[in-house]
């Protein structure tokens, strides 16, 4: 296979290419200037002049509190929303097959049961609602697709929950986190080979919920994170989401039901435990160095 990957420069990007590289598979990593999601013009362009065989999405808006602010909307639901429903047309036209990536955010978090893909989508913050767009956009176009969702992701070069952790518990003697949101941590290192096997597996197209198996809290994501570095110093402590402003509500269940992942994948994704330790231990530690 070939791959036209967007946004290749991102956390989620950068795994993408070292996974499918490892696979030798052909990677087409077009810059902004030849594919821009606000230009749609220069992705007919693309689709056009390029030869390649798979979409990776990669590209996005995720800022998720700057999507509050108004001049930051327009360019959010352009890339989170909009863009899809140009991507999915292009790819069904010229019978290429799209993968994308969304969020648990699509959902309001008051389901008292993990999330299952079916689940209406009922988003409480801005973020959510351009992903939601981009979603629905896909659907109406309904190309051979992969649309994963993904929860709590972290990586390498890029900003996420776990480097500023680490960070924090470096340089302060105490930590406030909240405890009343549960979800599962997404590793982009799973998450990236998990795209490769639904390709690789020829799955049946459609929308996958993926995380590292198991559930937390984002205090207790933190607590983990301390255990596992010996960052024992900083006092961390729990406090309710309504302690901490945030211009964005989050969900309080992010917990997805991952089932059908299992199924496609013959086993269930490892523990979130497991791919903390060997994000810190492998990738955390290369960086610094």
């Amino acid at each position: 296979m070939k791959i036209a990957l967007l946004g290749d420069t991102g956390m989620l990007g950068a795994k993408i290419i070292e996974v499918f590289k490892a696979q030798n598979q052909e990677l087409l990593t077009p810059s902004h200037s030849e594919v821009d999601l606000n230009q749609p013009h220069t992705l007919e362009k693309f689709f056009q002049s390029q030869s390649f065989d798979v979409l990776v999405n990669c590209a996005a808006f995720t800022r998720v509190d700057a999507c509050e602010e108004p001049a930051k909307f327009s360019l959010a639901l352009n890339v989170n929303g909009t863009a899809l429903g140009w991507l999915a047309k292009f790819c069904k036209k010229s019978g290429r097959i799209l993968v994308h990536y969304s969020t648990d955010y699509v959902f309001n978090g008051r389901k008292e049961e993990p999330y299952l893909e079916t689940d209406p989508m009922a988003p409480i913050n801005t973020y959510g609602r351009t992903k939601s767009q981009g979603e629905k956009l896909i659907l109406a176009e309904n190309p051979h697709f992969y649309l994963i969702r993904s929860s709590w992701v972290y990586g390498p070069k890029g900003r996420n929950f776990v480097d500023t952790m680490v960070g924090l518990f470096k340089n302060r003697s105490r930590v406030e986190v909240v405890d009343d949101q549960v979800g599962g941590p997404t590793y982009t290192g799973d998450l990236a080979q998990f795209t490769w096997d639904l390709l690789a597996k020829k799955a049946a197209p459609g929308t996958y919920h993926f995380a590292n198996s198991g559930y937390v809290s984002w205090y207790g994501f933190a607590k983990e994170i301390q255990r596992q570095t010996g960052l024992s110093r900083c006092d961390v402590v729990p406090v309710s989401s309504e302690r901490v402003f945030r211009p964005a509500e989050r969900p309080a269940n992010s917990r997805f039901d991952l089932t059908k992942s299992t199924q496609a994948l013959g086993q269930p994704p490892r523990g979130w435990e497991e791919a903390l330790k060997d994000y810190l231990t492998k990738e955390l530690k290369s960086e610094a160095a």
